[in-house]
């Protein structure tokens, strides 16, 4: 019987070895750069989320101000209740009183954390028979990555037989909902 000649075979061997270490290398290599993709692109949602929410944690803060100033301004007038309505759309007969509530909330000068931002603000008050609704849209984009939320507040009209000591703005104001818009 002729003897065979295995030189070859440990070489061979060495070869699938090191392709099946290198195979499982490149798959684990692959796993580990997608999944740090991911964290870092669940990282930037996060942020501009949050971003469109402080936006709206600052809004109803100048809306709680902008309130206050209203019966701070209607305390004092013959009419209290028209007044207060007056100071809270912008129709004010004194000059320089014409910034209504909803030009301060879509003025970004107003903002003291978001004022250079990458955010969008838009605002709407809607009159309803006793009451008006405060709608602020806050909108973050991060490259293509965008945030919308939305903030409904209720906010109630003083009625003519309230005196304006009795009213503070934490009675006129309160939030009915938060929502993120899709």
């Amino acid at each position: 019987m002729p003897k065979q000649n295995n030189k070859g075979s440990v070489m061979a061997l060495v070869l699938l070895m090191s392709s099946v270490v290198i195979a499982a290398s490149t798959a684990l290599l692959s796993t580990s750069v997608m999944n740090y993709k991911m964290k870092r692109l669940n990282s930037r949602v996060k942020r501009t989320f949050y971003s469109a929410e402080g936006v709206l944690d600052e809004a109803y803060v100048i809306t709680f101000n902008f309130i206050e100033s209203a019966l701070e301004y209607a305390c004092d007038k013959e009419n209290f209740r028209d007044a207060y309505l007056n100071f809270i759309k912008g129709n004010c007969e004194e000059s320089g009183s014409d910034n209504g509530l909803i030009k301060s909330l879509k003025d970004k000068s107003n903002y003291l954390i978001y004022k250079g931002s990458n955010t969008a603000i838009d605002a709407e008050l809607l009159d309803k028979s006793d009451y008006m609704q405060l709608e602020v849209v806050s909108c973050c984009t991060d490259d293509k990555i965008e945030k919308k939320l939305k903030l409904i507040c209720r906010m109630m009209i003083p009625g003519y037989e309230v005196s304006p000591d009795e009213i503070s703005a934490e009675d006129l104001i309160c939030t009915i909902e938060w929502k993120l818009e899709r």
